[in-house]
């Protein structure tokens, strides 16, 4: 059970993480209606990060509380990178990138293990189909700043002559 506090406690962090990278690009974000979706998706990473601590505590019944959170501060994840010193969105949403690709890989690598309690491998898929939804549009919007450099896209990025 201590492991699997551990496990949930981190993919809390995750999830918090991501939501702080999300709420970071939306502030930047130059689309208004991109900024919503993010700001959405931010408020989800929240919500199932808190959810995600509160099963963690749950699941030790008070006793384990302080072992896991030394554990979890001792062994912190060295590519728990802080937010790019650029404020620019392209940076901001290449960080959120690596924050849901993380969630999404610790996600999948807690589905990977037995788990006796059938809710939480439900609550957990759903998440995990979330943060891997959420990683390709984040790719999506990170490929509409890189222009099309050859070929019929650079044709179509030319104004017409007339």
């Amino acid at each position: 059970m201590d492991a699997l506090n551990t496990s949930l406690a981190r993919l809390s962090r995750h999830a918090l993480l991501c939501a702080n990278a999300l709420s970071a690009v939306a502030a930047a974000a130059s689309d208004p209606q991109m900024r919503a979706v993010l700001m959405h998706r931010a408020n989800m990473q929240r919500v199932a990060s808190i959810e995600l601590a509160a099963r963690a505590g749950a699941a030790g019944d008070g006793t384990g509380d302080d072992n896991g959170a030394g554990a979890a501060g001792r062994t912190r994840d060295p590519l728990n990178l802080s937010p790019p010193a650029e404020s620019g969105e392209l940076p901001l949403l290449r960080h959120a990138i690596q924050q849901a690709g993380r969630a999404a890989a610790a996600y999948g690598a807690l589905l990977r293990e037995p788990l006796a309690d059938a809710q939480l491998r439900l609550i957990l898929t759903h998440y995990y189909r979330g943060a891997t939804e959420l990683q390709r549009l984040l790719e999506q919007r990170a490929m509409e700043f890189n222009p099309v450099r050859s070929g019929a896209g650079a044709r179509r990025l030319m104004p017409p002559v007339h």
